[in-house]
């Protein structure tokens, strides 16, 4: 029964994202694909990962506990926090900040979560300004 509420509820949200990516509107594009490329495959693997979990469901009766079901709003709401961070504290800021949250909710140490995702971010920002040459915002703190 979960497996078919989950797959419901994750078609829908395919077909937000294929609506969405469908809707962008770019003066000019500056990679061969475009901005709508990534969603649009997103979405429809979304979708084909759903309609099979329709159609052909676990076996498998397990139910989540309050504990799993509260990590789990957690997370939903860390994300929602960052995608209001993103822009302002930027992404650094912003990404070191909810890794660190994520790891300690799922249990790591504080020290080492935090060491954890501020290499992390800070990795990880290099490798998308610089090799894949992206617009990552830098966020108010840094200038941006």
């Amino acid at each position: 029964m979960f497996d078919r509420l989950f797959a419901g509820a994750l078609l829908c949200l395919s077909g937000l994202i294929a609506w969405t990516a469908y809707h962008f509107d770019v003066p000019f594009q500056y990679e061969p694909l475009g901005p709508k490329a990534f969603p649009l495959i997103l979405s429809t693997v979304l979708a084909v990962c759903s309609i099979w979990l329709l159609l052909k469901p676990s076996p498998n009766k397990w139910a989540p506990t309050g504990a799993v079901l509260l990590k789990l709003l957690s997370g939903v709401a860390l994300m929602t926090g960052y995608a209001f961070l993103f822009e302002k504290a930027g992404f650094i800021v912003s990404t070191a900040i909810v890794g660190a949250v994520f790891c300690i909710l799922f249990g790591e140490k504080p020290t080492r979560a935090i060491i954890y995702s501020v290499v992390l971010s800070l990795v990880s920002y290099f490798l998308m300004k610089h090799l894949l040459q992206l617009n990552v915002p830098t966020g108010m703190l840094f200038g941006g």
